[in-house]
């Protein structure tokens, strides 16, 4: 007996591929009976090349029949076949009376039939057992029969150790979809639902096609067991995709491939929907989607990162250790790889790597999209602000239009008729020139208080005089200042002009105060305005609720000032405003 032994040994013999001893005989129509195949297969030679570790069909609607020729051993062993996505797969032997014993282990199969319950298809040998064994194989996908005779101590030890390596894979990838989860819900970013679902389907497809998913999760399900495969690899191909177009914003940078990236989506729903109904045409679409994938990624991601996309370095790594996994998968699965430890676990390792990057990525995404919303942020204030300062405008036009009107329309009419009443001396008509003075005087007041005309022809300086002069010759106060030029844009003068404006009528109207003091004055880099009263103080709760406050801030703002209000020690209140010279 030639075996060629694979891997580390453990204990006597740890595990072989059975190389030549075995001979294959392909039943095209699939009516032969294990009598008919077992005549013609012991007149077969067995297989001639030693670099073949099993029967690889590729996809093939053939009925396929081995025969492997065992001798007695001191220790029980196990016939492992390390491919569960077989539908079919039987084996003949006969027993001490000539009679023909089966056992079954494909994926139609319930894991309650199996003779040992395992997510790889698992045969037992008796120690004294000499003979042939016979396989018969059939399969909707790729007909994949790797042989592997094991101890069966040696393999249940080593079993221990690769499921604990399963075991370890899932765990990665599940937790990675809960974290990614977690922070969908706090984000609403479509990207990371795309992640999640892609990872959920990676998983999907990862436990169908290793055989866990038959073995712990769905063991009585033969049905869905045969059709989970292709289901997990339709949702990993879609939701990849979606993700790389949401990742790389394909639409934007590319939407050429973006469209292609749409495309692999469809073709994914159509498979999914497809695989009840035809499984080959299915995995045929699919198996030709990932070939796509292989091209249409990287282009994706390398137009995304001459565009500047940050994020598109981690995906092009994940991208360097998932797809040559892939390929050699496939290639397997289709029949132009033989089966191998390399072929079998590369996509698992890649992918796990892989799973890594896309979350170092998105990671990375979370700063971006805090950089991004702190500019929309700013682009909004600075928005705000100019509708802000637009409105203001309008209003001090507006003003400056009613001021004018009030001045040299209805202040004309009323000089008018003083003129006219000059003339006459009847008391009622001296009492009659007294009202229309003062009706004069305050059409002039209220025209100034709108707009004040001196800060156009005259400058800040004269116009804050004249306000002040205004205001304390209404209220009788004493009214003190100490003005200076100050280099200010139109603009800029009209807010400094309105918050001296609305802190002295609060001096007047709410402090009671009998002297205000006002003050301008810069040096090379700041100027500073300060308004200071005697009355009792300001409450800061009054401060708060009316709308006087509010809007001097509101005008410091614009004038990227500090301004502060605050009650004396001495008494009184104390407004003060400094801001740079622009």
């Amino acid at each position: 007996m030639d075996f060629a032994v694979f891997g580390v040994g453990l204990g006597m013999l740890a595990a072989a591929w059975l190389t030549p001893d075995f001979a294959v005989l392909e039943d095209e129509a699939g009516r032969m009976s294990i009598e008919q195949a077992a005549a013609q297969l012991d007149g077969l030679a067995h297989a001639s090349t030693d670099a073949q570790r099993g029967l690889n069909a590729g996809l093939s609607d053939s009925v396929w029949w081995m025969r492997i020729d065992l001798a007695a051993a001191a220790n029980a062993r196990l016939l492992v076949v390390p491919y569960s996505q077989n539908d079919q797969l039987e084996v003949f032997r006969r027993n001490l009376q000539g009679r023909w014993q089966t056992a079954s282990a494909g994926d139609f199969t319930p894991m309650s039939s199996r003779e040992i319950a395992h997510p790889q298809p698992i045969f037992a040998i008796e120690p004294d057992f000499a003979g042939p064994l016979y396989l018969r194989v059939a399969s909707s996908g790729a007909v994949n029969v790797p042989l592997q005779l094991w101890d069966e101590r040696a393999f249940w030890r080593q079993d221990g150790r690769n499921q604990l390596a399963y075991g370890f894979y899932y765990a990665v990838l599940f937790a990675l979809a809960i974290y990614n989860a977690f922070l969908w819900l706090a984000f609403r970013d479509r990207a990371y639902l795309n992640y999640v679902l892609y990872l959920l389907g990676l998983l999907l497809f990862q436990v169908a096609y290793s055989g866990h998913g038959h073995w712990l999760l769905w063991p009585h399900a033969g049905l869905f067991a045969h059709l989970a495969t292709l289901l997990g690899l339709a949702a990993t191909l879609g939701f990849g995709a979606a993700f790389v177009s949401d990742m790389a914003r394909a639409r934007r940078w590319a939407p050429t491939l973006h469209k292609m990236l749409c495309g692999l989506m469809l073709v994914a729903v159509v498979a999914a929907l497809l695989t009840p109904l035809t499984y080959r045409t299915a995995m045929l679409m699919l198996l030709l989607s990932v070939a796509v994938c292989s091209v249409v990624f990287p282009l994706t991601l390398v137009q995304a990162l001459r565009a500047g996309e940050r994020q598109a370095r981690f995906l092009l790594l994940g991208y360097c250790a998932f797809m040559p996994g892939a390929a050699l998968l496939s290639l397997r699965t289709a029949g132009f790889l033989p089966a191998s430890w390399l072929s079998e676990h590369a996509y698992q390792i890649g992918t796990m790597a892989e799973a890594m990057l896309l979350s170092f990525a998105l990671a990375d995404r979370i700063n971006l999209l805090n950089v991004e919303k702190e500019r929309a942020t700013h682009a909004l204030a600075q928005q705000r602000e100019r509708g802000a300062q637009a409105l203001l405008d309008v209003q001090d036009a507006e003003r400056r239009r009613i001021a004018q009107e009030l001045h040299d329309g209805i202040g004309q009419r009323l000089l008018t008729i003083l003129m006219s009443l000059r003339g006459m001396a009847a008391p009622e008509v001296r009492a009659l020139q007294h009202e229309v003075r003062e009706t004069i005087r305050e059409t002039r007041r209220v025209s100034a208080n709108l707009y004040p005309s001196q800060l156009d022809r005259l400058g800040l300086v004269e116009a804050l005089q004249a306000m002040l002069e205004t205001a304390c010759d209404s209220a009788r106060l004493r009214c003190t200042h100490d003005l200076h030029d100050v280099p200010l844009s139109r603009r800029d003068a009209l807010q400094v002009y309105r918050i001296a404006q609305e802190a002295i009528s609060n001096a007047l109207r709410h402090a009671q105060a009998r002297h205000v003091h006002l003050a301008l004055q810069a040096d090379q880099d700041h100027y500073r305005l300060r308004i200071e009263d005697d009355g009792h103080g300001f409450a800061e709760h009054a401060a708060r609720c009316g709308q006087g406050i509010p809007g001097m801030h509101d005008r410091a703002m614009r004038l990227n000032a500090c301004l502060t209000v605050q009650t004396r020690p001495q008494g009184g209140t104390q407004v003060t405003l400094e801001a740079p010279l622009t």
